[in-house]
């Protein structure tokens, strides 16, 4: 008795659905993440982003539209996180940085060199940020932490005689100027940057921003 034929099913073809997509466009999201930290924006290529996401140049067209596209999309996603811990600190204003150091060191540690991918953003013409995209994503979203540091004078956590704007800039640099140096650690000063490191450097900071350094 003959089996009966069944006709194989053929395969839906075009654009990617539900998990598979999401998968496709975070593969991409991360390899670009990666590229961009490791070279130049200039210096990457779709295809080099495509080929580490296992993925192809097709996909970065349809999620993206082109680099520049997925140099934006692979920025937000990365810097939304941080976006959301000083909104945090605005909506509730700490009794102390210690938790806000740790925080953002969990969350910039993941990806060290991104503090040196905004940087180039910031500080080189022709990059890949139009000044509008800058001043959305960076400068606007900078603005919170400064109203954080006032309601934090209002509490009288902080010393009310200190300029808010002076202290986000030095906040700033205590905040990314390890990220800066993360690279040469090891073999000029002997420190392994790994989890526990940022765990010290966020209390030190803490320490060094609440009490100083001088003995009174």
């Amino acid at each position: 008795m003959n089996a009966q034929f069944k006709p194989e099913k053929e395969k839906k073809r075009g654009r990617p659905t539900n998990k598979s997509a999401r998968n496709v466009r975070d593969s991409l999201i991360e390899a670009a993440r990666l590229c961009f930290i490791e070279k130049n924006y200039q210096q990457v290529t779709t295809r080099e982003v495509a080929t580490r996401a296992n993925s192809t140049m097709a996909m970065i067209h349809y999620y993206f539209g082109n680099k520049e596209g997925l140099f934006q999309a692979m920025f937000i996603e990365t810097f939304e996180p941080v976006h959301k811990l000083v909104q945090d600190g605005l909506n509730n204003p700490p009794d102390s940085f210690v938790d806000f150091f740790k925080r953002y060191y969990a969350l910039m540690a993941e990806y060290p060199g991104f503090v040196v991918v905004i940087l180039k953003c910031l500080l080189f013409e022709n990059g890949p940020l139009e000044e509008r995209f800058i001043h959305e994503r960076i400068r606007e979203k900078g603005e919170p932490m400064e109203k954080m540091l006032k309601k934090m004078q209002q509490k009288g956590v902080i010393n009310p005689e200190l300029d808010p704007k002076m202290l986000h800039i030095s906040m700033v640099s205590l905040m990314n100027m390890p990220f800066l140096m993360e690279p040469n650690l090891e073999a000029t000063m002997g420190i392994k940057p790994d989890r526990d490191f940022w765990e010290r450097m966020a209390i030190h900071q803490c320490l060094l921003l609440e009490q100083g350094c001088l003995k009174k």
